[in-house]
């Protein structure tokens, strides 16, 4: 194996280490705060409150960030720019950081409105909404932290140095579960309610500041690591500076992304029913989906990221290799844990959050959207993927157009299926929607960077099929098992685990030499 090669399965194992902590203790916080609040009207309130600051950050800065910051940061450290535009990217990015948050904190009533149009007939709207507000108040201070982190994590990934910023999540998480245990040993076994976040100080500061001083920990520790390597400048010095204005032209059909997706996320939140328990099980089957997405497709696509950008930037032949062994690689691992999460839905759902308050109704309804939601897990992490390919290429515009049209289908798929299937029809608007953009993305990446279609599309089907295989392997292994909780729960998920696995390792031993050496560093051969 070439040296290359072995950093950057170094690097992968760095990241998928970080990620696989990162996850776990972010499916834990969420585990505890199910078992002490329970899919309740609260939880409801919770969840559209702390997306708060994640959907004002990403519309208003996060898209030029995360799409533009990883190539601009190479080209900036490649030693042939003025190291200076660094200084001045982050001066202008605090200064816009701080003047948002103070925007959106007087802001709160109206965007939480926004989030809660309708809100269930089982909740008073005017306390529900005063409650949402309440606690927008104090997460909307993360929008700074969320940027400082975006800031430090381009530039460590830029720098190839991974460990920090695949690390450092699983602290937020950390502390925003012990603000959950304290709530606990406050209430007394008591459920809180929406009430008490009014009512009570303790209450409703104990849920706040638990979340938002864990994101905040976590931007501290990242950039920690990088303050060597950042100054600040004025800020009419920063505005002049080149480096700024390429990162405002790279990221213009950014922000249009991001609008994209908060338009699609408002309409998919207010059809969920705010208030019933329908917006807090589609938020944990998401965060199920995350899991199997973070701990293997983001890891690959963040060491992924600076080889396409330097590919690129040198004008190397080497971006094809990379782009097609990232596809296949991306779908080696996605594809299985799509079905795997399709066929375990129930008893994965049960095994983690079947305790507390968290009762089997909940159970029920949140195994209804994960299941659906499953099908798409492998479209959607394809498609991330070779979104990455086209921003190497300080392409932003070609995401945003295949973005758009994959939003608009969530939002008409989300509209017809949900009065036919319920929060259920939410996921499977979710998981058709990325799959028809994965289609149209890697159409469109084959168009534009010659990445050879029918090969990938080949690599594809075989891994399509395997997966297919080993979800009825897994199905007829576990089915005489039918109690779907606690003990019996975990031994289900534990044995369909051990029969995915043992099935699909043996077919893509089987099918190595037409799935062509994912690990190796082979030049994919040209179609013909």
């Amino acid at each position: 194996m070439s040296a290359h090669m072995s950093g950057l399965v170094r690097s992968n194992l760095v990241v998928a280490a970080g990620t696989t902590v990162s996850r776990i203790t972010g499916l834990a916080r969420l585990v505890v705060f199910g078992i002490v609040v329970g899919q309740t009207a609260l939880a409801d309130a919770f969840d559209l409150a702390n997306n708060v600051p994640n959907a004002i950050y990403e519309l208003l800065l996060g898209g030029v960030l995360a799409a533009s910051l990883v190539p601009l940061f190479v080209s900036l450290l490649d030693g042939e720019e003025d190291r200076d535009g660094i200084s001045a990217i982050w001066s202008i990015a605090t200064l816009a950081l701080v003047v948002i948050t103070a925007l959106a904190w007087l802001a709160s009533p109206q965007i939480f409105h926004l989030l809660s149009i309708s809100p269930s007939a089982s909740v008073d709207a005017e306390t529900y909404r005063a409650a949402g507000t309440a606690l927008t108040r104090i997460f909307v201070v993360q929008i700074f932290f969320y940027g400082v982190t975006a800031l430090s994590s381009g530039l460590l990934n830029a720098q190839r140095r991974f460990f920090a910023a695949a690390w450092s999540p699983a602290l937020a998480n950390l502390v925003a579960i012990a603000s959950f245990v304290v709530l606990a040993g406050n209430l007394d076994g008591d459920i809180p309610t929406i009430d008490d976040v009014l009512t009570s100080n303790s209450t409703r500061f104990t849920l706040g500041l638990g979340t938002t001083l864990g994101i905040a920990l976590m931007a501290i520790v990242q950039f920690a690591v990088v303050a060597k390597s950042v100054s600040f400048m004025s800020p009419r010095r920063a505005l002049s500076h080149p480096a700024v204005r390429r990162l405002v032209t790279l990221s213009i059909w950014s922000i249009g992304y991001v609008v994209a997706n908060q338009i699609a996320l408002i309409v998919v939140k207010n059809l969920a029913d705010p208030g019933s328990g329908w917006v807090d099980a589609y938020s944990k089957a998401y965060v199920l989906l995350q899991l199997p997405h973070g701990l293997l497709a983001v890891s690959i696509a963040t060491t992924f990221a600076p080889d396409l950008a330097r590919a690129v930037h040198r004008a190397t032949s080497d971006f094809t290799e990379i782009a097609s062994r990232g596809i296949r690689l991306t779908a080696l691992v996605t594809f299985p844990a799509s079905v795997g999460i399709f066929v375990l839905a129930r008893p994965i759902v049960a095994m983690v959050f079947a305790h507390g308050n968290f009762d089997l109704l909940a159970v029920d309804t949140t195994t209804d959207v994960a299941r659906a939601m499953a099908l798409g897990l492998g479209g959607f992490s394809v498609y991330l993927f070779v979104l990455r390919c086209f921003y190497a290429h300080a392409d932003t515009r070609t995401p945003f157009v295949i973005n758009l049209g994959e939003n608009a289908l969530n939002i008409v798929f989300a509209v017809i299926f949900v009065d036919r299937y319920g929060i259920a029809g939410l996921g499977y608007a979710f998981a058709a929607a990325y799959l028809l953009a994965a289609v149209v993305a890697l159409v469109t990446l084959s168009a534009k960077h010659q990445v050879h279609l029918r090969t990938v599309a080949g690599d594809l089907a075989i891994l399509v099929i395997g997966s297919t295989l080993m979800g009825f392997a897994v199905d007829a292994a576990t089915s005489s098992t039918t109690t779907s909780v606690g003990l019996e729960a975990s031994s289900r998920v534990a044995l369909g685990i051990a029969v995915g696995l043992v099935t699909y390792g043996a077919y893509v031993a089987v099918f190595n030499r037409d799935v062509r050496g994912y690990l190796s560093s082979k030049t994919t051969r040209s179609s013909r």
